[in-house]
């Protein structure tokens, strides 16, 4: 049986290589060769040489003896074959390994402890039980064994001493102490709270949105001594009104009193009267939702006479005398109806009258009147309707404590501030 570590040749019988000891492996065996066909003769193997490995020229040694387990072995064999220990003495020789061998290891060496903090206090030691033994924390007040009630003065369990102390549990140098605290700085005073400001003195007066069904809408304070209304311009923005100009109308506070003018606006600037006002050509007047312009009558225009078809007089109504006319202004900027007053006294209304406007819901039964006086001139009068008789102001006019002023579609009532004249 052939050595796979040396190539020895040794006796089937033997379970160990005679020269290197190594445990020997039985060979598997071959498979057989097929047989030849026949005709053909089979190949011939040389004969395998027989090795000596024995020194040439030196006597072979007698048989040995193993001295462990006392199996006489074949001259030359310097390890047992039954128990693989090494026979006269000799120490077994085993081949080098193959692999390089590891680099000699540096010695580490600790690293020194550096004392980054003070060392943490010691844990109490636990509490003995005098009645069971039992180990329990040191905050406990009874045995978590046997339910008995720890002494006073318990017997502590001493920690086990150890010949050498490990360097995690060695004394470290600790922290030098912190300096000395800073003495607390003085408490900051908070400031006192400012003194409370007197409150602002109420608008002398202000402007409050008259709704349609009469009831007060959003006000606004008359504090400075103008105040503009605009649609676009002005302290008071009526932007959603298509009526109302740009800059509209202006009111100044002169004196404790306030005035009211027109800017130059399209549609004018609207106030109820409080008393007959007289009338001048060209005014406009609103009653209900008619707005009518009133204007004086030319000589031109007073009448033609009765005409004539050659020598006949043309039949027809009676002439009547025209002193002024009212022409109904509309939305679409034309002339609609023209009412003439023939009489001394005209009155508009929604059911009696001289004039009626049957469709106005805003308009009185009997509303106004326009009356002739005996220099000619006119004068209008309300009638004492619910929702009064407007004219529109020519220059600067004096408002009133509750006066209403009509800016396009808004109508405005103004209401000085208590103490105010």
């Amino acid at each position: 049986m052939k050595c796979d570590r040396c190539g020895r040749d040794n006796p089937p019988s033997l379970r160990f290589c005679q020269d290197c000891g190594n445990r020997l492996q039985a060979v598997p065996a071959r498979p057989a060769e097929p047989t030849p066909p026949r005709g053909v003769p089979p190949a011939a193997r040389p004969a395998a040489p027989d090795f000596d490995f024995a020194p040439r020229g030196a006597p072979r040694p007698s048989e040995s003896r193993c001295g462990r387990c006392g199996v006489t072995n074949p001259p030359g064999s310097r390890f047992c074959a039954e128990c693989g220990a090494s026979i006269g003495g000799l120490p077994a020789t085993a081949e080098p390994s193959m692999e390089p061998a590891p680099p000699p290891q540096q010695p580490v060496f600790g690293a020194p402890v550096v004392g980054l903090a003070p060392a943490l206090p010691a844990e109490p030691p636990p509490v003995v039980c005098a009645r069971c033994r039992g180990s329990n924390g040191a905050h406990m007040a009874y045995c978590q064994y046997c339910g008995g009630r720890l002494h006073e003065g318990p017997a502590r369990e001493a920690p086990p001493t150890s010949p050498e102390t490990p360097v995690s549990q060695r004394a470290v140098p600790s922290r030098p102490p912190p300096p000395p605290s800073r003495p607390p700085p003085a408490p900051v005073v908070a400031p006192a709270p400012p003194a409370p400001r007197p409150p602002a003195a109420p608008a002398p007066a202000r402007l409050i949105v008259v709704a349609q069904d009469g009831s007060p809408g959003r006000d606004y304070p008359l504090s400075q001594s103008v105040t503009d209304i605009g649609r676009s311009d002005g302290a008071i923005l009526l932007p959603n009104d298509p009526y109302v100009s740009p800059r509209h109308a202006r009111i100044t506070r002169k004196d404790g009193r306030f005035f009211i003018r027109d800017l130059g606006s399209t549609n004018g600037v609207f106030v109820r009267l409080r008393a007959p006002a007289r009338l001048q050509s060209g005014d406009l007047v609103l009653i209900g939702l008619e707005v009518l312009r009133f204007e004086l009558v030319t000589a031109a225009d007073k009448g033609l006479g009765p005409a004539m078809d050659g020598d006949t007089q043309v039949f027809g109504s009676p002439m009547l005398p025209r002193y002024a006319r009212l022409s109904q202004r509309t939305v679409e900027g034309v002339t609609r109806d023209i009412y003439h007053v023939s009489k001394d006294e005209m009155v508009v209304g929604r059911e009696a009258g001289d004039i009626v406007f049957t469709t106005d819901p805003f308009m009185s039964r009997r509303h106004a009147s326009f009356t002739r006086e005996r220099d000619g001139s006119f004068t209008l009068n309300d009638l004492g309707s619910s929702n009064g008789t407007y004219l529109a102001i020519r220059d600067e006019v004096a408002l009133a404590d509750g006066d209403h002023v009509r800016v396009g579609q808004h109508l405005f009532r103004l209401e000085h501030s208590r103490g105010q004249s």
